[in-house]
C-alpha cells in the first residue's frame, strides 16, 4: 500500500507540472564493479541527474533482475520517496522537492550466487516548465 501511495503522489506531482526553470540535461547510472562474483554479493549503483534550475518533479526507475534485492539508499540527495529495503524488480524513487542543479544518490543492491550476467536499466522522469521529459541513461551491464 505504501508503494501505491508513493507512486500516486509521483504521478500527481508530474501531472501538475508546477513551474520551474529547466529540463534535466544529463542523467547517468554507474556501478562500483564491472563483474559479479560467482558466490553472490552486492553492488553500489550511483544515480545522478544534472540540470539547470530546479525541476518541479524528478523521478527515477531502475529495473533490476527479479532476484536482486534492495539493501540501502544513501548519498547527498536521497529521494524522499524510495522503495522499502528488501524490494525487488524495478525500484522507483521520487523527490518531493528536487534539489537545484543536480541530484545524486546511491543504491546498494544484493545479487544471488550464480549470477554471472545482469543488466540495470534506468529511466528518469523530469517535470519542468509544464512539460514532461523522459531520459534513458545507458544501462549498466555486468559480465559483458
Amino acid at each position: 500500500m505504501k508503494t501505491i501511495a508513493r507512486l500516486r503522489y509521483l504521478a500527481v506531482t508530474l501531472a501538475l507540472g508546477l513551474a520551474s526553470v529547466a529540463f534535466a540535461q544529463t542523467a547517468s547510472l554507474k556501478a562500483d564493479v564491472a563483474a559479479l562474483i560467482p558466490s553472490g554479493g552486492s553492488v553500489t549503483l550511483t544515480a545522478a541527474a544534472t540540470y539547470d534550475g530546479q525541476p518541479a518533479a524528478l523521478g527515477w526507475a531502475i529495473a533490476l533482475p527479479s532476484d536482486w534485492t534492495l539493501v540501502s539508499v544513501s548519498g547527498v540527495n536521497v529521494p524522499e520517496i524510495s522503495p522499502d529495503v528488501g524490494s525487488t524488480g524495478t525500484l522507483e524513487f521520487a523527490y518531493t522537492s528536487a534539489p537545484a542543479g543536480r541530484a545524486e544518490f546511491n543504491v546498494v543492491v544484493r545479487y544471488p550466487a550464480g549470477a554471472t550476467t545482469a543488466k540495470a536499466v534506468p529511466t528518469v522522469l523530469i517535470r519542468a516548465n509544464g512539460k514532461l521529459a523522459t531520459l534513458a541513461p545507458t544501462a549498466v551491464e555486468f559480465g559483458k
